[in-house]
Formats: C-alpha cells, structure tokens, sequence
C-alpha cells in the first residue's frame, strides 16, 4: 500500500526526476470560496466535465489539471520529525477528470514583522469551519456557505516556494477519505511564510485535519 502523507527528510535531498512545468497559473482564475469542513477552499469554475482549460502542470509524459486548493492544519507531511502550522495541497486531475496528483506547500509564520504573503493577501475573509466536517461543498448541505465568482491568481502560491525548484516527489495517494492511492505528490522543500496575523486567520478557519504520517514502503521517494 502506498498511503499518504509520509515522513520526509531534508537529508533525502530534491528530486531529479519528474520536475514539473506550470502552464497558466500566473493569472486570475474563478471559483467557488468555501470551507470543506477542515479549513479553507476554493473550486476552480470549469465547463461540466472539461478540466483542459484550467491551470496545468506537466512532467514527463504526464499533463494534470488544477481542480482545486484546499489547506490542513497542521501540515499533513512531517519533515525531519517537524510539522509546520498548515498545508496547502494543489489537487490535479487528468483531462478524464480522474485525481492524479497533489503539489503540497507547507506554511508558516515568519517573524512578527514578517510581510503579509501575497498569495494568501489577495484571499477574501475565510469562512469558518462548521461542525459537521467532511461534507463535500457540491453536496450543498445546509451550513456550509458558498461564496460564488471569486478570482484569485493561484501562481502566487508557486511563486512562494519558488515554483518547486526544489521538491519531493512520491507515489502516494489522499489525505482525506476515501484516501485513493495512485496519485504523485510533489511537496516544496522551501515553506511558504506568511505574517503572523495572516496565519491567525488561516488557523482561525481550521480545525485539526492531519493525518497521521504512514509507513514509508514503496513509495519510491525521489526515483524516477
């Protein structure tokens, strides 16, 4: 079994194989701001069942789509036996719409006087989390609140980690239920920072959502 999230380690060092290459995402996209009952998300608006005109990102014969961004709190990949305060995952789909891949950033706070992150700057207020997690927003249940047309550029989270110039790379699969396996996670070695008052917001939207780290077997951590 190929679980995720799994423990990394700066000693492993950056993948040589499968860098990626971001088409489209240095511009404002639309969506859907909502909760997914753990903390913020948002869903990128797209024509029922075409994904091709989203945001994309490619390595080596591979072309996935961004469907949508979601963050857990605290970060779901440990590092060194360490867990930054949030992650965010950059879920992709294959045209078909089937999930084929997740680009995790953790996130931080930098020091008191740290700058506001661009990224997370341009987000509208977060919606808080409600009691009964795990309701998938499409579902449409009755407490979770939709905010409609949102646009935001999704490049500046990229540019944050310095577009995963240096990353790992494993086979993995979901986070969440129903935990999938068959994906490949790209997670940045460089964390995102943000101010502090900017992660009180975020972790004021969350609830905790880790899952535990899984034995690493079979995974394939940076091979080809």
């Amino acid at each position: 079994m190929k679980q995720s999230p799994i423990p990394l380690s700066l000693a492993t060092g950056s993948s040589q194989y499968h860098r990626p290459t971001f088409e489209n995402y240095d511009r404002n996209v639309s969506g859907n701001w909502t909760n997914w009952g753990y903390g913020p998300e948002f869903n990128l608006a797209h024509p029922p069942n075409d994904y091709t005109g989203l945001p994309s990102v490619s390595w080596g014969d591979e072309t996935a789509y961004l469907l949508t961004w979601h963050i857990h709190a605290p970060a779901d990949h440990p590092v060194d036996g360490d867990s930054s305060r949030a992650e965010l995952h950059l879920v992709h789909v294959k045209a078909d719409g089937d999930y084929v891949a997740v680009f995790g950033i953790r996130i931080d706070p930098g020091t008191t006087a740290a700058d506001d992150n661009p990224f997370f700057a341009q987000l509208p207020q977060p919606i808080p989390f409600v009691t009964t997690p795990g309701i998938s927003p499409e579902e449409d249940p009755p407490g979770i609140e939709v905010v409609q047309d949102v646009q935001m550029d999704i490049g500046l989270a990229l540019d944050s980690v310095d577009r995963f110039d240096e990353f790992w790379t494993y086979r993995g699969g979901l986070t969440s239920p129903p935990c999938a396996e068959g994906l490949r996670w790209f997670v940045a070695q460089k964390v995102s920072v943000t101010s502090t008052d900017q992660m009180r917001e975020i972790l004021g939207a969350c609830t905790f959502s880790a899952r535990s780290a899984q034995p690493v077997w079979l995974h394939g951590v940076n091979e080809q």
